[in-house]
């Protein structure tokens, strides 16, 4: 921190009720966007309130400090990063303030899928639908007039709004609506808390210069900012004057934070389109679809959207659905939705669409047709899940969002691409293409390398040419995504003498440019070129990494992230990262983690920062569940970078008790099997609980698993059959873990029957450790290295002869796969790897090549299925909820409520037990089902969280069936209600 810095915090402190933060790693974090830019800010503040924002902007204004507003960071233009203080929106300015039967008043933080969801129970929606809904807020989509596939149907975001609270520079506040012309001198602007006769004369002052400015210049207005479906390039004058009123909200949509702060806004909303169509139709070349375009948009669909062919061969390949729907030699499609009074009006509508193609003598393929709501949304998934996979195309260029938000006429459109392709052609770059096609919104990426410096001019120069066509088309450089950092240096270009206006509305709200200086207004020409995002390699210092990967290795994973923020997001069909939901900040978000080590790697975060604090408090935010890795789109390694700074704290300052007892359990675990009787006694009676939290940290509220009489792995060795030989079938090596060795040697012995049960011997190496995972997802590396060392000597003699290791913990097979290559460079180690097998998906490969017996008895039972994260990292796709279904009499309830919260020793320990439950309450709260008599699941951290509160008992899915092909009888015992003496509410 330095001296301004500290000044600042000083001067708000006891003032400013949100957050203030101004540490290496903050900074870093938002020095960043979705956009190829990063600019490091020179504090971050997390407002609470509108006072907040009233007293940041008069603080800002008497300290020359410039303010820039911050949604979800998911921009693609760089709107929302800058040199002064971000102010994040999305924090703490999250609610819906009052719902009226049309209306909404909601605060800028919000997510637009949120309102969404709590609008919908009364048949209403906000309708302008971004493409990035699940993570975009409110004020992002008020702050660039955001838009999306529907918006020839249903316009954009200013079409939507009433009203608008909004904070000018010098912390003026301002209530923006519809303003009688006649009444500008006795408005209601007012300042917050002050009532609305007060006299306010320099406001009144502004909004008579605004009016005289928009009257003198209507037919400049007219002339210069084109009618476009889309268009929120520069300010949008148009509509705004009208006969006996002034529309405000219409110019501070689209303003992107240049004109002042938005603390709420009164929004209508739709009822919900109650009968929807949607056909997917597919073409042979890029020019025919186009042509199509034209054709339907004279039917006036709700949405037309086109799709290339680099599009349509990654939804090929993500879905066998879509494999089957469109054909390899699609080379264009267009997703058409149309709206009825009916079903049957739909279908019509529908069949008018391909009519009219075909007699047009228009070839089109009819991919798939929907109308159920399930099957329209499914649909819609195309482009929503299959644009984003773009930056998972390996090579070293990637396609990059700086002119991808050109708009122009619908008809307009085919001449557009003729002579971008010659352009392209020019620069010797491909691109590839998504537009809203009916509304003549085009997404086109250019492929290359992340940009540095000097590859600016060439980048300046491409868009300058792309946007030369769209000015002689009347068409506009930005049509839903902004101006940001990407296009305001080119709006002069577009707007001629326009731009003059712009910069006098500018000098009204903003006279001292401190709202979000530099977007929209500004007298850099070269601004597209300038601030391009620090590439890792172009650090001059050595940096010094924890695990198995080189610099190289780490800036190329790095690199992989485009900031795009939907890890960010809440859907509930995503498990994402257990910490943001429910904690939904920045710094607990994985896209945080990837610009930590971004920073680490480009020499602009010190060294030190690694080993601070802050960052303890950032890793925090982390327990490795790798759901971050699973869902991203473009499949980066949040965890293991994670893990690199996390490795770095621990090497510098060591493990905390707690997390060094935790992370050896496996250690404790033999104590604990040596003295059962004692260290049962221990973990069922409250005073010695209370000593074991106070001594070791463990929370004496965690119900704790208790110990076997004997380890597994000594009361098997007298049953061990012989060492396996080179060629012998129908053995596998069990790997079995702490869990099941020193606390559930049932499930062990399970194992074993059930493996034998089905003509298969099993060899357990006896001098195996436990996989280490604990140590691992603690940072400490160097005692993980000796157990991982130990195991690969010990198993890597029968993965070389192909014999399968199999784990019944899904942790384990997760360990030996992915994260002892981070650590390791052994000879055995791809062996072992490619060899680990979670056991459900070694039976269920049985079952599905008919070797599987399932001579299963009945088993009248209603389990809870929990599906745990290490097994969805496996992508092993559930295999023992398929195999528990091939049980007669049995009930299985899928509890899918995202993470357990438990991950390990997480959520033993007394500093996390209650973020534990936060995470895993929606789980605990479906186990109380009263239908359910069993949870089941493959974890045995989940087991426990599972257990925590529940009436019921957890037990692996081998025990069922172990129970239902008749080898284990005495398992049924725990069908019966569990005596849980820590229920909790």
């Amino acid at each position: 921190m330095n001296e301004r810095q500290r000044r600042i915090i000083e001067d708000l402190s006891g003032q400013f009720q949100g957050d203030l933060r101004c540490d290496d790693l903050t900074l870093s974090i938002y020095s960043t966007d979705a956009s190829l830019y990063q600019i490091r800010p020179l504090l971050v503040a997390l407002p609470r309130s509108a006072e907040d924002v009233i007293l940041l902007a008069r603080y800002a204004y008497e300290q020359n400090l410039p303010l820039v507003p911050r949604g979800a960071g998911s921009g693609v233009a760089g709107g929302a990063i800058g040199a002064g203080i971000v102010v994040d929106f999305s924090r703490h300015m999250t609610s819906v303030e009052q719902i009226d039967e049309e209306t909404v008043r909601v605060q800028p933080g919000l997510v637009c899928d949120k309102l969404n969801d709590i609008l919908r129970p009364r048949g209403r929606y906000f309708a302008p639908d971004p493409s990035g809904s699940a993570v975009t807020t409110i004020g992002g989509m008020l702050g660039v007039d955001a838009a999306g596939s529907h918006a020839v149907r249903v316009g954009s975001t200013r079409d939507h709004v009433l009203s608008i609270d909004l904070v000018l520079a010098g912390g003026e506040f301002v209530e923006a609506g519809y303003i009688p012309l006649d009444a500008v001198r006795r408005t209601s602007i007012t300042p917050m808390g002050e009532e609305p006769d007060h006299e306010h004369p320099e406001l009144r002052s502004r909004l008579s210069r605004l009016a005289r400015l928009l009257e003198s210049n209507r037919d400049l207005i007219d002339r210069y900012q084109p009618p476009l479906i889309r268009n929120c390039a520069g300010y949008q004058l148009r509509g705004v004057m009208r006969e006996a009123h002034m529309n405000l909200t219409r110019l501070l949509v689209g303003s992107e934070g240049t004109l002042g702060l938005f603390t709420s806004a009164v929004l209508h909303t739709s009822p919900l389109p109650e009968f929807r169509g949607v056909a997917l139709l597919l073409f042979g070349d890029m020019v025919t679809a186009v042509d199509a375009v034209n054709l339907i948009g004279e039917l006036q669909p709700s949405a037309c959207d086109l799709l290339d062919r680099r599009l349509l061969g990654l939804a090929r390949k993500s879905s066998e659905t879509f494999s089957r729907m469109i054909p390899e030699t699609a080379e264009a499609g267009l997703l058409v939705e149309v709206t009825g009074f009916d079903e049957r009006q739909t279908k019509d509508r529908i069949r008018m669409v391909v009519s009219k193609l075909r007699q047009n003598q228009l070839t089109t393929v009819v991919g798939a047709e929907a109308y159920e709501a399930d099957d329209v949304d499914f649909l819609w998934t195309l482009p929503r899940r299959v644009v984003p996979l773009l930056t998972r195309l390996q090579g070293a260029v990637r396609p990059l969002p700086f002119v991808e938000d050109i708009a122009v006429p619908p008809e307009a459109m085919k001449e557009f691409l003729h002579r971008a392709q010659r352009v392209l052609q020019k620069y010797e770059v491909t691109a590839s293409l998504y537009a809203h096609a009916a509304s003549g919104q085009l997404h086109l990426r250019p492929f290359l390398a992340a940009p540095r410096e000097q590859d600016g001019e060439r980048i300046e120069a491409l868009a300058r040419e792309l946007y030369q066509i769209v000015f002689h088309l009347r068409g506009s450089i930005s049509g839903e995504h902004g101006d940001g950092l990407a296009r305001t240096s080119f709006l002069r270009s577009q707007y001629g003498p326009l731009y003059r206006v712009f910069q006098q509305i500018k000098d009204i709200f903003d006279p001292h440019n401190l709202m979000n200086p530099g977007k929209i207004v500004c007298d850099d020409p070269h601004l597209v070129r300038k601030n391009f995002r620090t590439l890792p390699e172009d650090s001059s210092e050595p940096v010094v990494l924890q695990l198995q990967w080189s610099p190289a290795e780490a800036n190329e994973e790095t690199a992989r992230c485009n900031g795009c923020g939907i890890c960010r997001t809440q859907d509930e069909d995503l498990r994402m990262c257990p910490f943001f939901r429910i904690e939904p900040q920045e710094d607990t978000s994985p896209r945080s983690k990837v610009n930590l080590l971004r920073s680490y790697l480009d020499g602009s975060l010190a060294p030190d920062s690694l080993r601070s604090e802050e960052l303890k408090r950032l890793s925090n935010s982390c327990f490795n569940c790798k759901q971050c890795q699973l869902e991203c789109p473009s499949e980066v390694d949040i965890p293991r970078m994670l893990l690199e700074a996390r490795a770095s704290y621990v090497s510098a300052n060591g493990l905390s008790r707690a997390d060094w007892i935790l992370s050896r359990a496996q250690s404790f675990g033999a104590i604990g099997c040596a003295f059962p009787a004692l260290s049962n006694w221990v973990v069922a009676s409250s005073a010695s609980r209370w000593v074991v939290e106070k001594l070791l940290g463990i929370s004496r509220q965690r119900r704790l698993p208790t110990f076997a009489r004997r380890p597994f792995l000594r009361a098997y060795q007298r049953r061990n059959p012989p060492r396996p030989t080179v060629g012998q079938k129908n053995i596998v090596v069990y790997f079995v873990d702490h869990f099941a060795n020193y606390h559930d040697t049932k499930l062990a012995e399970a194992f074993v029957a059930v493996m034998r049960h089905n003509g298969f011997e099993v060899y357990v190496p006896l001098e195996q450790q436990s996989s280490g995972m604990a140590m691992i997802s603690a940072g400490d590396l160097d005692g993980a290295r000796d157990l991982v060392e130990d195991n690969l000597r010990v198993l890597g003699e029968f993965a070389r002869e192909g014999i399968p290791i199999v784990c019944t913990e899904p942790a384990a097979a997760l360990c030996l796969k992915h994260e002892y290559p981070n650590l390791s460079r052994h000879p055995d180690l791809r062996a072992v790897s490619e060899g680990a097998v979670e056991a459900g998906a070694f039976l269920y490969d049985l079952y599905h090549r008919g070797k599987l017996k399932t001579d299963f008895q009945p088993l009248e039972v209603a389990v809870g299925y929990h599906t745990p994260c290490h097994l969805k990292a496996l992508r092993a796709d559930r295999p023992f909820r398929e195999l528990l279904a091939l049980i007669p009499g049995i009930d299985v309830h899928n509890i899918e409520a995202g993470c357990s919260g438990m991950a390990g020793a997480f959520g033993l320990t007394r500093a996390n037990f209650e973020t534990s439950l936060r995470i895993g309450d929606p789980l605990i709260r479906r186990m109380r089902d009263p239908v359910l008599q069993l949870g089941t699941t493959e974890c045995s951290s989940c087991r426990m969280q599972m257990e925590q509160s529940a009436p019921i008992a957890t037990m692996h899915p081998l025990k069922l069936m172990a129970l239902a092909y008749g080898l284990m009888p005495e398992l049924r015992d725990q069908f019966r209600p569990s005596r849980n003496p820590l229920l909790i509410s």
